[in-house]
């Protein structure tokens, strides 16, 4: 509740979750406590990671009645990570769930999301292309690692700006896996002391990352964080931010470069197709 405060007293109008973190409960502290006081102040997003558009139908309905709202402002469908799995939803109803809950006014805007390839990002593009739709928004990791392996910045975003997506970053400190720690998405081959601490051993820091990513063409940067402290740090940021110039943005690149790839990286997958 203190955090919600402090977000609201602060700025902070955007916030993002989704059916499956907590099993819901992220949803249902949101529709608790930040959703009754705020909704006409806030843009309120969510995703579902439905497979069959039997499933979207009941994550739509779970979201609405969790989140203490009769409409959506932005509703992704979260983590397409294959070719494959795209065909699989498009095929199996998914879209035509969201594209439906757009029509009738349950949800403003409608998008898509993802962090294992670029290939998955592009392939869903080419997909809706070829059915003559777009979606709104696309969120996907950018961080000043990216470049230097299997790029989200530089093989999708491009596209993205050519069809006017509202684009939304994530995993802009990999996940908290820059300063050596394990996540979820962690492959069981990566061990806890495999990870390197990048920002010690470099000497980044926190505020030059997400400064690195505001000063792409992003809509909004999706940022987690457990302590009151680390809040008012990324907000501060954000408040005090003046973009990067192209070369600053490319010594931050190569400073960090030898550290690209799973080990830091560990949620991206290599696709062979």
């Amino acid at each position: 509740e203190r955090m919600v405060e402090m977000c609201m007293d602060m700025g902070v109008r955007f916030y993002d979750t989704a059916r499956v973190y907590q099993n819901g409960g992220s949803e249902e502290r949101m529709g608790r406590l930040l959703v009754p006081r705020y909704r006409d102040q806030i843009f309120l997003m969510t995703k579902s990671h439905a497979k069959t558009g039997e499933q979207a139908r009941e994550h739509l309905d779970l979201s609405l009645k969790a989140l203490n709202t009769d409409q959506l402002d932005l509703w992704q469908i979260h983590a397409v990570s294959t070719p494959e799995d795209v065909d699989q939803r498009i095929e199996n109803g998914v879209l035509d769930v969201f594209l439906k809950a757009k029509e009738q006014g349950k949800t403003r805007y409608i998008g898509f999301t993802g962090h294992q390839s670029p290939l998955a990002h592009l392939y869903f593009l080419k997909r809706l292309e070829e059915l003559g739709l777009e979606l709104d928004t696309c969120q996907l990791p950018l961080n000043v690692l990216d470049p230097s392996f299997e790029s989200f910045q530089k093989q999708v975003v491009p596209v993205l700006l050519e069809k006017e997506y509202g684009i939304i970053a994530m995993k802009t400190m990999s996940g908290g896996s820059m300063m050596g720690k394990r996540i979820d998405t962690t492959p069981e081959w990566i061990k806890t002391d495999m990870i390197p601490d990048m920002v010690r051993e470099t000497g980044i820091t926190p505020a030059q990352l997400h400064q690195y990513v505001y000063s792409l063409p992003v809509s909004s940067l999706v940022s987690g964080c457990t302590t009151l402290a680390e809040l008012e740090h990324n907000i501060g940021v954000l408040q005090n931010f003046k973009n990067l110039s192209n070369s600053d943005m490319q010594s931050l690149e190569e400073l960090v470069k030898p550290y690209s790839g799973l080990i830091v990286e560990n949620y991206k997958r290599v696709l062979d197709i």
